[in-house]
Parts: C-alpha cells; structure tokens; sequence
C-alpha cells in the first residue's frame, strides 16, 4: 500500500479520543450522595464541620463569585469492585479541595470558562485497592472561582455548576496502554517523517492501533510490548539534556484575593506530597516562603507532611525569597528584606540556604540585583519572562549575569519560554530546537505544572515524563532539582556569553505607575521602617531601651507581602487593593507609633520655644519645616502653620529655636508671570501655570528650552493591545492632549520663608487637579504638590520639562545606584526603553549643567531628547475597573544644578525630598549629635538596626557615585568592635574600630554590611 503519512496520523489521534482508548480509563461507576453547607466564608474544616447541610443534586448552580461550599460526601464501594483501583470523580466547574479525617488531600480543578478549561484536576483516588463493600466519608471544600481567579466585573455563570461527582474503576491496564500509545504517537505527529525516529514512531504508532482490539484486552501487552520496544531506544552522548521539575507558580495574589491564595497553596501542595506517592521519581520546587509560612500556620498536618518530602529532597524550597517580588518599584533594602527573611525562614524550616534566585514571572530585572543576590549566598538566576520581549528577544539560554557593581550570576532563560509546561513531544523538541547556546552548553530546564493560579502536576504529566525518560530523537530528560540543574549547567557551560546592567522587560511598563495609591503606600512604608529602625537602634545603643524586633519583622513582612509581582505593579483585581490598603493603614499607623514612642524622651507635649529635629540621613540638611504648634516661625504658611528654618547635622539630631531667614525668597507679579527668586534661583511662570524660565544663578544657565513651556500636563490615550493594567504601547506617544490653562493662578506665600503659588485645572473630562509650586529660601528645589481627583477612562496623566540641555543619555536612580539609558531612538534597543523605571530622581545633564526631577512615590520616566516626563496616573479598566479611580496625593521636585549630579547632591536631595525631618517642641538643652558619619560623600548610609541573631548593630552602606576608595565610618556610639558582613548578617570578617571609627574599601556601586557590637 502506498504510504498514507497525514491519514495515519488523523488515525492515530482517533485512537486515543474519548470515543475508544480513552474512553475505558474508567468504565466502571457509581453514585454517591451529596449534602452540602455553603459557608459565610472561607472558613475552617472544623468550622465546617458544625455547618447546617442540606441535600445537593447534580446541575446545581453554586455562587455567586468568591463564595464557599462544603460538600460532605457519602460512598459506598460496590462489593463486586474488591481489588479494584477506585477513584472521585468531581467537576463543581471551579477549585475545590478534598478533606479526609480532618486534613487536606488534594486539589480539584473543574471545567469552567476562561483558561482553567484546559487545565482539569478531576480524580481523587479512594483506594488503590478496594477491600469492596467499604463506606466512606469525606468532604469536598468548594471555591467559586476558576484556576485563573475572576477578572475584572465579569461574573462567569458556569463557575460552581456541579457537572459531575461520582466514584469510577480506573481500568490500571487501560491507563498504560494509554499513555504508551500517546508518547509515541506524540512523537509520530512532531517528529519529521524524514528522520528515521519520526518514521519508526509512526510505524509503531500505527501497528500498536493495528494489533489492539480494545475489546480484547488480550491483544493490549502486544501493543503494549510495541511501544516498549521504540521507547527503548537511548541517545547518544551528545544529546541535549533537559532537566525538568514539577513546578506550581502560584501568584500570591492576582485575579484572586490573599485568602484565596492560601487555599490554592492547599490545593497544590497537597496533590504534590499525594503524587509522590506514586511517582517516585517526582521532584516538586517551589519558592516564596510567605505561602510555606501560611502552611506551617494554618494546616500543621499537611506542613508535616511537607517537611517529610523535603528531607527526601523531593519537595524542594527554592528561589530564597519571601514572596516573588518586582524588581523595579521596592527599594534595595526591601530587596535585601525579600532574601533576608525568605533565607532565614528555609534554614529555620528545613536546614536549607537556597543558592538560587527563582523569579520567572517578573516585569524586569534592576541592575542591582545580582550583587543583592550574591549577598545573600544566591549565586544563580532563573526566569523566562523576557521571552515576551516586544522587539528584541534573548539572544541566549544560559549566560552570565553582571550587575552595576560587577557581581555576576550564573542565569538561565527556559527555552520552553513558559513555567507552565505540561511535559508533551512537542514541548520537549521545541525546547531544543528553542535553546540558544547550543555551541557552548548542552543544558536546559523544564518548569511543568500548572501556574499562575496554582495547580500544579498532574498525574498525566507525570505519565507522560516517566515515558519521555531517555528515547532517541527527544531530549534526554531527567528529573532534577533546580540546584542540581544548576549545578549540570555550571559544568557545562564553556565560554558563555555576559550581559552587563538592567535586564529590561520590554513589555508591561505600565506597570510602573498603575495603581498609585498603592506605590505611594509602598514608598511611604519603606522610609517609615528605615526610620523606626534607625531610631529604635539608637535608642537602644544609647539609652537601653528595648528594640520591638518582634512588631518591626511583623511589618516588614507586610510590605515584603505587598511587593508581590501582581501587587506593587498594578496588576491584580480591587479585592487584593483593598487587602493592600489595610496593610498600608496597619504598617504606617502602627510604624508611626513606635517611631513617636521612640522619640518621645525628648519630646514635649507643651510648646516651647525650641525643637528637636531629627535627620536620619547620612547628609546634614538645613530646610524650612512647619514648625509644631506653638513654636514661632518667620512665616505663617497659608494652612495656619509656623514655617522655621532648621538644621541637622547627618544621622543625628539638633535642638535648637529656629534659625533665621538671611536672604528672604521673593515673589514678583505682572499681569502675565509670576516669579519665585531665592539667592539660588529665579523660577518664572506665565499665568497659565507653565515654567517658562528657571535660571540657575549658580551656574548661570537657563534650565527650560528656549521658547518652550516646563510643568506641563499632558494626556496620552493610553489602550495598549493586551493587559491594560500592564502595558503601555509604544504608539501612545502619537495620541496626546495638553491639559489646558490653569483655571486659578495664585500666590499663597509671599516668604521670606517660603513662596508658593496654588494653581488649578481641569483634567480630560471628569476629573481635577490642584497644585502647590513653592520655593523656599534655602534651596534652589523647585516643589510641586499636587493633589488630584482623577475619573478618566484609558487616559494616562504625565507631566513634562522640555529643557535647555543635550545628551544622549539620561541618569536613573535604581536600587542602590544609577544607570544611564538613552535619550534617543537609534535602535530597537532603544526604542523599547521609551518608558523606564526610576526610583527618587532622573537627571539630564551636560558636563556642566545638568536638572534633576525628584518624586516622592512615582516610578515611571521617559526623557526623550531633551524632554523629561514622570508619569502620574493611568486608568486602565482591567483586570481592576476602578483602578486608580478616587483621590491622589503626591509631590514632583525640578532641581538644576552645576556641574555634574553626583557633586551637586541630586542623590542626597532625592532623600531629603522623600525623608522629611522629624521635627517636635522639646525641653531638651541646646546642641546636637550626630551618631553616624562617613569620610566620603559618594558613600551613603542606607539602614541601620539591629541584628536579627544578637544584639549588634547593622550598618549598611552603599558606594553610590560609581567610583572605588578607601571610607572611614565614624560614630559617636561606644562601639567595641566591627566586622563586615554579609546582606544575611554573617561571615563576619573582623575590622579594626579605633577613635571612634573603621576604614574599609569600596568599590563602585558596592553594598557594604558592617555588624558593630556596643556596649562595655
């Protein structure tokens, strides 16, 4: 017969369906009987145990969205299925859980609409081999969402419509049979008929459906023996290995609320620790020790059982992390916190330092990661998300990572280009045929499981990986652990290439501004903490009075929680916002408690002439505050407070009355401008609210392009192609409109403290904004405050500063450094950085002249020639339909300077602009102490507290001008002894503390950890 290459294969696929091999998985079934309790909430087993039930039938619709339902479910094993392998079968079109004697089993995933439909979990097996007759109880915990959550305000109507449960005979010879005849007919249809494999793969796919007569099970070992037969064929040596690992990305939040999560950790790590059972090849990794401390706290049976896989190395921490955070938006503290607690918990737990970094879901990568990695004993990377990469993707698989300092990781992209996999022929050839080191290295990593909403392996992909094990013309494949892969691809790799600073995402950059409210939350909280910290350690140091490490950690977890890869960015549903809020309600209220009761020794309750101003800074600062109630000022401020100069010295404080105004800042009025002029500046705006002129005396340069309006507000539409919460296309640059003229223009203060200047508009259709500019006689920092209603529908508020300066790249504070990126659109590299993230400050300078742009909880800059823009607010409608809608505070700086910004103190200012003085009436004598110094400026004092593990105090410092040399810390504290240490505060390696002081080296950009022990 002539060869019949498609129509085999259309055969081949029949054979497999529903309507034959199939469809005798399980031929034998049963009812069973159902009650059910639908639950006020998400409540306990114990509490469901106490719930009123009633009956419950088949096509009963449960809801609505988010709501749970308890079934307890009654079987009873037929007598005639003795000896027989007997399973649940359960589809509610939702997630759902069993429980038997009182603990979790495992996960049930039902068909429902959107993406869980391909990803159904409906088994649970009752007996391995049934004794026949047997009664059974168990229960069956019900939540009316999907795999993928709910988005936005769509309320799915299949989701909790009972389809199915009843108890079935899996057919053990039939399931087998199946999975043979699967791999190799999978291999038939993705390997070329032209390669002897993809030939010999049809040829035995095809002969297995000749001899097999499904009706006669005495023909299936012969088919059976067919396929044992080809997949017994191994590679040769040089075959590419693809390790793979049972994965379970689970996003600690997303279309589903926090409680949610903790359920599906249940649901997942449940079915794993059950699968391992009878998979004993079966290596499950999972990372963010925030969802393993949830299991400890709130199941301690299924954490046991957790704990025991772990030392069989088989469920395997990973990643050394609190959560899978973003890498843009939290500080490098906040970044050093993530290892720091998600470290100290895995070696607490199980005895484990995780030595890689698991990230493979996250919207960019800082350039100063890998030295925060390398500090925290983590040596290798893994992430996959860069293959979504608009214009330019990964030009390899395997490389070395090297970050702003010269820290380097050894870091690996999947070439499947998902953590998701589901372990088929067509991923495992794709995967190779993807992989692109192929010159240099013969490794590579499979992530297999569902994710994103949990779930985890099934048991068809584990059949499939028992098969796939080692068979000619596939990857040879194993199962490993990701540091044993890691490990394998550190032997192999030879002469691998290096990527140098960011690894920018080229997608998703709307993610640097949506859902304001909760970055300003974030940012708030973290300077809040630095500052607790830093007072509760002197306090302590100093005085004796306890630390609150306890309530410190409590809140650091919070935020560390919040700076989840779907939180901080924008991109989760209103219910994890309102979760959010809390927690940024909790942190700084109760933040904001233990900073006043440390300060409150020298703080007084009756007014008195003098203050005491509190720097936490490592810079000495002098500025205009508000002064407290009842202490006299040079200037009453247009809300009714006193305004004073004060002065600081660096990590210290000052008491003293407030100091005078020597030369006043002025305001000059025409009919068509108004100027604000200090001895630094002259800053002129025309009577529409736009800087038309900023003259940095100093200098002697105009700041805004000639002929050119500064502070302007600008509208782009703003309806990328995917993801609204996430992205931002490039073509919203084409779409803009300039905000109209300030419908109000007036001053407010008139000085010698302060002058300001109020200003307000009228913002696309529906919403508002008021603004406070003000200038103040001791700094040439121009301040904008704005306050804004905002109701706009896929509209995105930016403001910009077209100013009188060329450069081809402009500066970026990111954690713990800068880096430059460019001011042009040479190439599709460039052009994929239109948006970028930024921390405090941007800069674009020439050699002598240069302006800064400061905010106080923004993350999202564009400077393109020679105009500067910080995004404010977008209004993306999903997955989030109220997403930013409401009221916003937050405040912009414009400061021009001479020279470059590193002498001129942009770093510096960007602190003092987040990290006010804390300033209260005193009794306390006049003087001041400064408790920290440093010999250089280039080198800034970031954190101080106490150590997790003694009662030493921790400074961390950071090399943050890019430039190496030797650096003496100086404290009035009495300091025994001082050694350096790394970012998990050990390996202590002893300095020399003499008069007062240590020297040490920095290198450019170096994060340096000094442990000082004090006391007597």
């Amino acid at each position: 017969m002539l060869k019949h290459l498609d129509i085999t294969r259309q055969r081949l696929q029949n054979f497999a369906s529903e309507s034959n091999l199939l469809g005798r998985i399980f031929p034998q079934r049963a009812p069973v009987k159902l009650t059910v309790y639908s639950a006020p909430d998400r409540i306990t087993y114990s509490e469901a145990l106490k719930g009123s039930y009633r009956p419950a039938n088949i096509g009963e619709q449960f809801g609505p969205i988010w709501s749970t339902h308890w079934f307890k479910v009654e079987i009873d094993i037929p007598a005639d299925w003795k000896g027989k392998e007997v399973y649940l079968l359960w589809d509610s079109s939702s997630e759902a859980c069993v429980w038997q004697d009182g603990e979790p089993m495992q996960g049930l995933t039902g068909s429902s609409s959107g993406w869980a439909a391909s990803a159904a979990r409906p088994a649970y097996r009752l007996a391995k081999e049934a004794k026949g007759g047997e009664h059974l109880s168990l229960h069956v915990e019900v939540a009316c969402n999907n795999l993928f959550g709910v988005s936005g305000d769509s309320q799915p109507t299949r989701i909790g419509l009972l389809r199915r449960a009843e108890i079935c005979v899996l057919d053990r010879e039939a399931w087998d049979l199946l999975w043979d005849f699967v791999t190799v007919a999978d291999m038939a249809t993705y390997l070329p008929a032209s390669t002897p494999r993809g030939g010999q793969a049809l040829y035995a796919a095809n002969s297995m459906v000749n001899t097999c007569d499904l009706d006669d099970r005495s023909t299936w070992p012969a088919a059976r023996a067919i396929a044992a037969g080809y997949l017994a064929a191994r590679n040769g040596d040089g075959q590419h290995n693809l390790s793979a690992v049972g994965h379970a990305h689970i996003d600690t939040a997303w279309l589903w609320p926090l409680a949610e999560t903790q359920r599906k950790c249940v649901r997942t790590f449940a079915s794993a620790v059950l699968y391992m059972e009878d998979y004993p090849d079966y290596i499950f990794a999972c990372s963010q020790a925030q969802q393993y401390e949830w299991i400890k706290t709130l199941h301690p049976r299924l954490w046991n059982k957790i704990k025991a896989r772990v030392q069989e190395k088989r469920f395997v921490p990973t990643g050394g992390a609190w959560v899978e955070p973003d890498c843009n938006i939290p500080s490098g503290e906040s970044l050093v916190r993530q290892f720091l607690f998600g470290q100290r918990f895995f070696r607490a737990e199980f005895g484990i330092t995780c030595t890689e970094f698991w990230n493979p879901d996250v919207f960019g990568y800082s350039g100063a990661l890998p030295q925060i990695m390398r500090g925290a004993g983590i040596k290798h990377f893994l992430t996959q998300k860069l293959s979504w990469n608009q214009m330019n993707k990964p030009t390899s698989s395997t490389f070395i990572w090297e970050g702003i300092d010269g820290s380097q990781v050894l870091t690996h992209f999947p070439p499947s280009d998902t953590y998701n996999a589901v372990v088929t022929v067509q991923e495992a050839l794709f995967n190779v045929s993807n992989f692109k080191d192929h010159d240099r290295a013969n490794e590579s990593y499979l992530l297999f499981g569902y994710g994103d909403g949990g779930g985890g392996p099934t048991v068809e992909m584990l059949e499939r990986l028992k098969r796939m094990d080692d068979v000619d013309g596939l990857p040879r494949m194993k199962s490993r652990s990701p540091s044993d892969f890691f490990q394998r691809c550190e032997a192999d790799i030879k002469d691998p290439l290096k990527w140098v600073g960011e690894l920018y995402f080229e997608l998703h950059r709307g993610t640097y501004t949506t859902q304001a409210r909760n970055k300003l939350g974030n940012r708030r909280s973290e300077l809040l903490l630095r500052d607790v910290e830093y007072l509760a350690a002197i306090g302590n140091a100093t005085f004796g009075r306890p630390y609150p490490r306890e309530e410190i950690n409590r809140l650091w977890k919070l935020v560390l929680l919040n700076q989840f890869h779907d939180i901080i960015p924008g991109s989760s549903i209103t219910e994890v916002y309102r979760d959010s809020e809390k927690h940024y309600a909790d942190i700084l209220a109760s933040g904001a408690a233990l900073r006043d009761s440390t300060i409150a020794p020298m703080v007084s309750a009756k007014p008195t002439g003098a203050v005491v101003a509190l720097n936490t800074l490592s810079s000495p600062r002098t500025e205009v505050v508000e002064l407290p109630d009842g202490v006299a000022g040079a200037q009453v401020s247009a809300d009714g407070r006193a305004l004073g100069v004060i002065s600081a010295p660096a990590m210290g404080y000052s008491v003293a009355a407030p100091g005078s105004i020597d030369t006043p800042v002025t305001v000059t009025e025409t009919d068509t401008s108004i100027t604000l002029e200090n001895s630094y500046v002259s800053a002129v705006f025309n009577r529409a609210g736009r800087l038309v002129s900023l003259f940095d005396k100093n200098a002697r340069r105009e700041a805004v392009a000639r002929n050119a309006q500064a502070n302007a507000f600008i509208l782009f539409d703003d309806e990328p192609n995917n993801w609204e919460a996430w992205d931002m296309d490039v073509f919203h640059l084409e779409k803009k409109y300039s905000v109209g003229a300030a419908k109000t223009f007036r001053v407010i203060e008139r000085g010698p403290a302060r002058a300001a200047i109020e200003a307000t508009y009228d913002i696309g259709a529906q919403s508002s904004l008021k603004q406070v500019i003000s200038l103040t006689a001791v700094s040439a920092r121009l301040d904008f405050a704005n306050e804004v209603e905002w109701q706009e529908r896929h509209k995105f508020l930016k403001v910009e500063f077209p100013l009188d300066i060329r450069a081809q790249e402009a500066t970026y504070e990111i954690q713990f450094g800068h880096l430059r990126r460019p001011t042009h659109f040479n190439t599709t590299w460039d052009v994929a950085r239109f948006e970028v993230s930024a921390h405090r400050w941007a800069d674009l300078s020439e050699p002598d002249f240069g302006v800064a742009l400061l905010n106080d909880c923004k993350y999202g800059y564009a400077t393109h020639g020679n105009v500067m823009r910080l995004s404010l607010l977008r209004s993306p409608k999903s997955p989030d339909p109220v997403a930013d809608m409401g009221h916003h505070t937050f405040r912009y700086a414009l400061l021009p300077h001479a020279g470059d910004f590193r002498e001129a103190g942009v770093i510096e200012e960007g602190y003092r602009f987040n990290a006010p003085l804390i300033v209260r009436s005193t009794t306390a004598q006049s003087g001041s102490m400064s408790f920290f110094g440093v010999s250089s400026s280039n080198v800034i004092i970031d954190t101080v507290k106490k150590a997790e593990d003694s009662e030493a105090l921790i400074v961390r410092l950071y090399e943050a001008h890019g430039k190496r040399g030797t650096v003496r810390l100086t404290s009035t504290l009495p300091v025994r002894s001082a050694a350096r240490c790394n970012l998990l505060e050990e390996d202590d390696a002893p300095l020399t503390w003499s008069n007062g002081g240590v020297d040490f080296d920095v290198t450019p950009f170096q994060i340096v950890t000094l442990k000082l022990a004090t006391g007597k």
